[in-house]
């Protein structure tokens, strides 16, 4: 099976901006470390969608695995949509709206 395209919406690409100016503000270290585990889940995702769980509406998350973050996505005909980068435990689920547009 041929994978798809990964397209961020503008939400969630100010979400893992502001997550990274957080880590960065700790150790520039950590900031970088975060946006290469970004970068792997999405590269997972991206080969491997219908691995991780079903989740609220259609989508799916994965977890960040040493970041208290989830990506939400959804799997669409000719796209992989990340509608959100959140906070596992602030407002888990404020990117609900989004799904309405």
């Amino acid at each position: 099976m041929k994978s798809k395209p990964v397209r961020i919406r503008s939400e969630a690409q100010a979400e893992i901006e502001e997550a990274f100016d957080h880590y960065r503000a700790e150790s520039r270290e950590t900031a970088e470390r975060f946006l290469t585990e970004v970068a792997l889940s999405l590269e997972l995702i991206r080969l491997h969608p219908h691995l991780y769980p079903m989740s609220t509406r259609n989508t799916r998350r994965r977890v960040l695995r040493s970041f208290p973050y989830l990506l939400i996505y959804q799997e669409k005909r000719d796209i992989i949509l990340v509608i959100a980068v959140t906070h596992a435990k602030r407002r888990p689920d404020h990117w609900t709206e989004r799904l309405k547009q």
